[in-house]
């Protein structure tokens, strides 16, 4: 069992649970777990056979006995017994946007209905508004949410992808050293979603690289050709090997990275230049007088002109990153304490870290009211005054109602350092009615960052409607940051929305929304998507020192 397959166990189980109407704590234990999991550096089996379990963040004895049963045995006999009183095959049917818990578990005990098939079939036939409360509307939807699933088949996320492809090109680099191995096509370019793994090797001999393979766990090895391997990964990820020339390396490391438009015209550009010809891409960009055009950028969106006008931006990187300014404490719905949130910003090289809890109006994530969000901050000023070197921001992720109010009030908002405003619920609302309410957030004078702006989660829900270019000259207007959420099942906002907002003077701030102390590492997928905009280090407020920061959310 790998660590993603016994996340996905957990999440099952918590899954199942919210279908029985469990304890939202419960439910919640096992969600935080499944998080830490799928983030984890670490093997499972190494740290079940080391005794560290109880190391990994959120997993409390509980979880952590779910969790060697499943390592040892494949399976859980919790897991089991949930999904003899509920048919796993309604799992899927929480995919569906709209569609939540309380819905999915009313149409499986009135009508029967426990996969998407069935699903859909009876929303076709008008049998969901058999149950009160639903309608034509809501079978409008649902064939809608359907539909945009099965698009999304096929199509892997960077959070998932790219650790497989890292684990796999280490493999090769280690076991055939002088070999060059790299990442190309699409995960290369940094694109939140995918439909395979590209690796390029300079190496001819087939052969080698296969007796390479054959120790390697988790592949499935299905094609074998002398310029070409192929197969699976886990998680039925299709994977490819590209073999060349050593000496042509450089060159196929162009063409193999795309994307399809820009590798055109660059290529017609070349014309007879030799493969052989490149020592780096960077020579290959200079031979047709251009600036070296970041894989991100190559998308032909402007940027080939850029480069031979020496006018591309000088993107954001990772390492300019300051602070983390959206992070979950176990105040709310996070599995971590203060002090450890505080102690990994620390080792991460943070010069600060904001805690941004949920407020109250979602029971779900045990958010804060004024009296608990008063504990907190009372708390956090005696961390800082403990603990320097570190500067821990007094925050809120404060939920934006369904009239565009906030959770709390402005005297509860005003003594914080920072306020994300973001949207958890109402996402159905007609067009204008979603404007009016971001705008009434944006037009608070306390909230500094609209959290996910579009509240899109990859390959489950496309976002809500609204009129963004309205949007995007109110937070102008009002100097409001937009957040690009790093976590990879959102990167919201996306990078054509990000590279309009810098395009009107607004400011980025690339965020975690960590939930653990392993979440800390997704910023990297905020930086790619930032890079994909076009953002430079300038327009991220968190690779500012902490006192600019604070001067630009009081002015």
């Amino acid at each position: 069992m790998t660590n993603l397959e016994v996340a996905s166990i957990l999440e099952r189980i918590a899954d199942l649970l919210q279908l029985s109407e469990e304890n939202p704590f419960k439910i919640r234990a096992y969600r935080n777990a499944a998080r830490s999991i799928c983030n984890l550096q670490s093997d499972l089996h190494e740290l079940y056979e080391q005794q560290r379990l109880k190391e990994i963040p959120g997993v409390g004895k509980t979880v952590q006995a779910q969790i060697e049963e499943i390592l040892t045995t494949g399976t859980s006999a919790f897991y089991q017994e949930l999904t003899q009183k509920i048919p796993e095959s309604i799992l899927d049917m929480l995919a569906v946007p709209g569609l939540g818990p309380k819905t999915v578990i009313q149409l499986f005990n009135r009508l029967g209905i426990d996969n998407l098939d069935d699903l859909e079939a009876a929303a076709r036939a008008g049998r969901l508004r058999e149950i009160p409360g639903l309608g034509e509307k809501t079978e409008a939807r649902v064939l809608e949410g359907i539909k945009l699933l099965r698009a999304a088949s096929g199509k892997y996320s960077i959070g998932l992808a790219l650790p497989l492809a890292e684990k796999l090109v280490h493999h090769l680099n280690k076991q055939l050293p002088g070999v060059q191995v790299q990442i190309v096509g699409s995960l290369r370019r940094g694109k939140p979603l995918v439909s395979d793994v590209d690796i390029l090797a300079g190496c001819q001999d087939s052969s080698l690289v296969e007796a390479v393979l054959a120790d390697y766990s988790g592949i499935d090895l299905r094609e074998k050709q002398a310029d070409r391997l192929a197969g699976y990964l886990a998680y039925g990820i299709p994977f490819e090997i590209i073999l060349v020339r050593p000496r042509e390396f450089h060159y196929h490391l162009f063409t193999s990275t795309g994307s399809k438009a820009h590798r055109v015209r660059i290529l017609d550009a070349l014309q007879t230049a030799s493969p052989a010809s490149f020592a780096s891409e960077a020579q290959l960009y200079r031979h047709l007088h251009m600036a070296y055009i970041p894989p991100e950028l190559r998308e032909d969106r402007g940027e080939i002109d850029a480069a031979r006008e020496n006018r591309l931006p000088q993107l954001v990187e990772l390492r300019d990153i300051k602070g983390d300014l959206h992070v979950h404490s176990n105040w709310s719905d996070g599995s971590c304490s203060l002090a450890e949130l505080a102690e990994a910003a620390r080792l991460c090289g943070f010069k600060y870290i904001a805690i941004t809890d949920h407020s109250h109006s979602l029971p779900i994530t045990g958010g804060l009211n004024p009296e608990r969000l008063n504990l907190q901050t009372q708390l956090i000023e005696q961390l800082n005054r403990q603990q320097p070197g570190l500067h821990i921001l007094r925050g809120i992720e404060v939920d934006i109602l369904k009239d565009g109010s906030l959770d709390l009030s402005d005297k509860d908002l005003e003594q914080l350092d920072i306020v994300i405003a973001s949207i958890h619920s109402y996402f159905r609302l007609n067009r204008e009615d979603q404007t009016r309410r971001l705008l009434r957030a944006i037009e608070n004078p306390h909230v500094d960052i609209i959290g996910h702006l579009t509240g899109r989660m990859l390959n489950k829900r496309s976002g809500y409607d609204f009129d963004l270019e309205r949007i995007l000259r109110a937070a102008a207007q009002n100097r409001k940051v937009l957040e690009i959420n790093a976590h990879p099942s959102r990167l919201d906002i996306d990078e054509q929305v990000a590279r309009r907002a810098v395009s009107l003077g607004i400011k980025i701030a690339i965020n975690s929304d960590a939930h653990n102390l392993t979440e800390m590492d997704l910023l990297r997928y905020g930086v790619f998507n930032a890079r994909r905009g076009w953002v430079e280090a300038a327009d991220v407020i968190n690779t500012w020192e902490l006192k600019d920061i604070l001067a630009y959310f009081q002015s």
